[in-house]
């Protein structure tokens, strides 16, 4: 550190007392007080006046500066707070910890601790680690949120507003299969899982580029009955267009409405090329997820159209039903199945093993990474020296790809048809508390020849397309000519 350079001082008298002074002050070349002068009233009065003033000045200036470090302080903790608070976001701090709130057990009172003086309360619960990239991120969220606000041509409420941010957070994660619902597109969601809605009874499904395409028509619902094909693209619902829909879900919520009444569809049909319009009249809907016959003396067959409620258990009636007629081998058709509850699949799948590893899953949960096993029962309903094939097409996905595929990887099946659509995650749905509901991809699967078919989908044993004046039919409506595909299944399970 510089220091002052001062001139030594003359050395003090061994004889007279020293009077302590500051370190860094030097004492004058004297070592006694000079004479007091007499004391007069008038110096006396003007003492007192300069005393007055004196203390008047000092209080003024600690007012002041006391006001002004008080206020920038405070302002600077508003600063800071439009930051870090104003949105009901904290930052966490290593000795505060990710919460200022303690846990409260069932019958327990609620307990708030204090937060400690670097923590930030947040009424949202939401804490983030104090970095330089979240304060950034944080900063820059303030901002678009006040420009927003203060500018946006619309006038938004704070709640709006905080909706709207919840629902981009979650339609931005990156999968496809994450994305919020409303109460009322919840509410639909179930009603198509219970098989029973009012609508056009139309199968849709969301291909790669964002694309609606109908996957599959319900024999004899309106769709049908009105023209539309398996394999139309959405264009528009009611003049507002298929892209701005943000998932299968919202689209299906513009589709379905009260019975009797007529929507407006546009699409566009790849096979001629053409956009087309038609005027559907909505009405009940009732779908069978699984139907059976026998194709012959010996060759049973099974269509499983989705993965919903209580399919492993119609699939087990119809088995038992064809194995009463005399079935010696079983195809099961799952073309155009979206699929549906995995837990089902399992069951079903129960009928056709041993005891077995169908799927290793490896994702996440309650903020901790989580793997399982998914295996079958010791169970076999269909006896083990019985042949089995699984027709699939590019619209079957997800759990038809985990029956089929894991059928496929343990030699217990062959699979004919075209590569699959290729979902190899799993989604779980949380419900929210007004009745809205987030579906989040919480897992992928993986065969039991440990692969995972994620844009891949399941390449089959034996590929087989359809006729190109075939490939827009419904699977009911195709002829034995025509359906080249079932031609091949039932071809390998006849007993020579």
């Amino acid at each position: 550190m510089n220091q002052e350079t001062r001139p030594n001082p003359p050395q003090p008298d061994p004889g007279r007392p020293q009077q302590p002074y500051p370190n860094n002050y030097y004492p004058p070349g004297y070592y006694s007080p000079p004479p007091k002068p007499p004391v007069t009233e008038t110096k006396c009065f003007w003492k007192i006046v300069l005393s007055v003033l004196l203390t008047a000045v000092i209080s003024i200036t600690l007012t002041l500066g006391g006001s002004y470090i008080f206020f920038s302080t405070r302002q600077a903790l508003a600063d800071a707070g439009r930051t870090e608070q104003g949105l009901g976001i904290g930052l966490e701090t290593e000795e505060t910890g990710p919460s200022t709130t303690s846990g409260v057990e069932d019958g327990a009172a609620d307990e708030t601790q204090a937060p400690s003086s670097n923590a930030v309360d947040s009424s949202a619960g939401l804490a983030f680690e104090r970095t330089p990239e979240n304060l950034q991120a944080l900063e820059k969220l303030s901002q678009i949120w006040d420009l927003l606000r203060d500018n946006y041509y619309i006038e938004y409420s704070d709640s709006e507003l905080i909706n709207m941010m919840s629902e981009g957070l979650v339609m931005n994660m990156g999968s496809r299969y994450t994305f919020y619902l409303s109460p009322e597109e919840r509410e639909l969601d179930r009603e198509g899982i219970s098989g029973e809605y009012s609508g056009i009874g139309a199968v849709v499904q969301m291909n790669d580029d964002g694309t609606y395409v109908i996957t599959r028509l319900i024999d004899e619902a309106p769709a049908m009955e009105a023209g539309l094909l398996t394999g139309d693209v959405f264009v528009a619902v009611e003049d507002k267009l298929a892209r701005e829909f943000k998932s299968v879900e919202s689209l299906a919520s513009a589709v379905r409405g009260e019975e009797g009444s007529k929507i407006k569809i546009e699409i566009y049909r790849p096979s001629s090329d053409e956009k087309l319009v038609f005027e559907v009249e909505r009405r009940q809907i009732t779908t069978a997820n699984v139907s059976h016959k026998m194709l012959d003396a010996n060759v049973g067959y099974i269509n499983v159209t989705e993965f919903t409620g209580h399919v492993a258990d119609n699939f087990e009636n119809s088995l038992n039903e064809l194995l009463e007629q005399g079935m010696t081998g079983l195809v099961v058709d799952l073309r155009n199945n979206g699929g549906g509850l995995a837990d089902e699949c399992i069951q079903m799948l129960d009928f056709l093993l041993d005891a077995e590893t169908v799927s290793v899953i490896r994702g996440r949960m309650g903020g901790e990474p989580i793997q399982d096993d998914w295996t079958t029962k010791d169970g076999v309903l269909v006896p083990h020296d019985m042949p089995v094939s699984i027709i699939l097409n590019e619209y079957a996905a997800s759990a038809s790809e985990l029956f089929a595929g894991a059928l496929q990887d343990l030699g217990r099946a062959e699979i004919v048809g075209v590569q699959s659509f290729g979902k190899g995650v799993g989604t779980r749905t949380w419900e929210l508390s007004d009745g809205s509901a987030v579906q989040i991809t919480s897992f992928e699967y993986f065969l039991p020849e440990g692969e995972n078919i994620e844009d891949k989908g399941i390449t089959p044993d034996h590929e087989v397309e359809l006729p190109a004046e075939a490939a827009n039919k419904q699977i009911s409506q195709l002829t034995s000519v025509e359906d080249t595909q079932l031609a091949k299944a039932i071809e390998l399970v006849k007993l020579d």
